[in-house]
């Protein structure tokens, strides 16, 4: 949840793949990004997220190839990995409910897309 706020996401709707496969990336197509670092940070990030999610490895592993000079297109293609699931949270409790300690039971997952990632 916190790279979809990172790099402001949160407003898109979730979509079935992690890159489209109609997208062809060209090393020289489409405008330079006026700040690669911000292109280098979410594709490093998504990398550290392959440990996990196996599913996006070859997206990820494509978008790594225009780390030297990333370009418009490849950026919209890393929002796309970011788009691939939507994130769901789910929270229960109960309050006292032990007869003899009365203390709370409380718990929570968060998934992303299928996953459990806390």
């Amino acid at each position: 949840m916190d790279l979809l706020i990172e790099f402001d996401c949160t407003k898109f709707f979730a979509l079935a793949s992690p890159l489209d496969p109609a997208t062809k990336l060209s090393a020289d197509e489409g405008y330079l990004l006026p700040d690669p670092s911000h292109y280098r940070r979410l594709v490093g990030k998504l990398n550290f997220l392959t440990n996990t999610r196996l599913d996006i490895s070859y997206s990820v592993q494509h978008l790594s190839q225009y780390m030297q000079s990333p370009r418009e297109p490849h950026l919209k293609a890393a929002y796309h990995v970011l788009r691939d699931y939507r994130v769901r949270a789910f929270c229960d409790s109960d309050w006292a409910a032990c007869p003899e300690s009365r203390k709370s039971v409380s718990g929570y997952v968060v998934l992303l897309g299928d996953s459990p990632i806390s």
